[in-house]
């Protein structure tokens, strides 16, 4: 059976994305003014994002909660499938161990539904559950650096993927769990150290950006993101969704190439309207939902090469944001590179707008 290949999965398309626009700052901002709420209990903050991405994202939020609460113990915990992604956060690591040094970081492989909690929901791969604790000798970030990096034979061994038979959907071949923290401070973050035996966790802060296919339904959307991380909050916890929403030049491309296109069958207003109709009323009683607002966020590009003739490497680059922006097939991409068609249409609505941003929508659910 011929694999149905997903845009996000291929990297060299996701790591130019993350280079040539400023998504992740933009995300970043917006979620500080939550971060400066948070109201810290003992044993200390906890943060949950949901998929890590290469980690720049979640280390703009680890700065932000130094920079708030810079004593107060941290737990970070997150989730990541794919090993290169893993390998990416933890080489950004090691500096967030020396300004914040009593922070425990925690990263699983796990789904969704299962990662909060650090426990598979397959009994048979719960047996095999790889729970590897990293305590970090030394003080400076140089050495944190190499013994992160020999983590990679961990990573080889066990956190490898494999396809679901049911989905088709990439998904973990072993659970594995890092647990991750500076051995001189294993005193002060003891109680924010989870165990095989404990695990089970609630949060101050989930992240949830960029979480699903922006095609999916509402109620698949709810069913595997949006409940099991409203399930995870603390009281007075914040649920921050962020996901891309068109109406934007990026789609505006789609629209010319692909005129029945629809990216984003359902955002905000159609998730929260699921939740209201659908959801245990006991936990509905628990909730408040915050506005939702847009992130613009542009595609970086020097003045010279959008005046005038447009540099080939922007609407290269212009292009690949387009079609990772609003999820599309490889395939179709592929047909329509072969004509070389997109080039002027790219050219044409980048100049139009002097550049190329697209739109994100954040939305916020709140545990009372």
């Amino acid at each position: 059976m011929k694999k149905n290949f997903r845009f996000y999965d291929n990297r060299q398309k996701y790591l130019l994305f993350v280079t040539t626009t400023n998504e992740k700052n933009q995300i970043a901002d917006a979620i500080r003014p939550h971060v400066n709420t948070i109201k810290p209990q003992k044993p200390g903050v906890k943060i949950f994002d949901a998929g890590m991405g290469d980690g720049s994202l979640l280390m703009n939020v680890m700065r932000q909660c130094h920079s708030k609460n810079p004593t107060i113990p941290l737990l970070v915990s997150t989730k990541e499938i794919s090993i290169e992604d893993v390998r990416l956060g933890l080489e950004k690591l090691p500096d967030r161990f020396v300004e914040h040094k009593n922070t425990v970081f925690v990263i699983s492989n796990l789904h969704y539904a299962e990662a909060a909690n650090l426990t598979s929901k397959n009994l048979e791969k719960q047996k095999k559950m790889n729970w590897n604790v990293i305590k970090l000798k030394g003080d400076t970030s140089i050495e944190f650096a190499q013994q992160l990096r020999n983590q990679n034979k961990f990573l080889e061994k066990k956190w490898n993927i494999e396809i679901n038979k049911k989905t088709g959907n990439p998904t973990y071949k072993e659970p594995s769990v890092m647990i991750i923290y500076r051995e001189d401070q294993e005193f002060n973050v003891n109680e924010l150290i989870p165990t095989k035996s404990n695990s089970k966790n609630e949060f101050d802060l989930i992240i949830a950006s960029q979480p699903y296919r922006s095609r999916i339904s509402a109620e698949k959307k709810v069913k595997y993101v949006i409940e099991p991380m409203i399930r995870a909050l603390k009281p007075k916890g914040k649920l921050l969704t962020i996901h891309a929403a068109g109406k934007d030049p990026a789609n505006d491309i789609i629209k010319k190439i692909w005129p029945n296109e629809k990216p984003f069958p359902s955002l905000g207003n159609s998730i929260i309207s699921y939740l209201k109709k659908n959801l245990d009323k006991s936990l509905l009683k628990k909730l408040s939902f915050g506005e939702k607002r847009k992130i613009k966020c542009k595609l970086r590009a020097l003045p010279n090469e959008i005046s005038g003739s447009i540099a080939t490497s922007l609407i290269f680059s212009a292009w690949n944001a387009s079609i990772y922006v609003n999820q599309m097939d490889d395939e179709k991409v592929m047909r329509v590179e072969k004509t070389k068609n997109y080039e002027k249409i790219v050219q044409q609505i980048v100049a139009k707008n002097k550049g190329l941003y697209f739109n994100n929508e954040i939305f916020v659910i709140q545990k009372k």
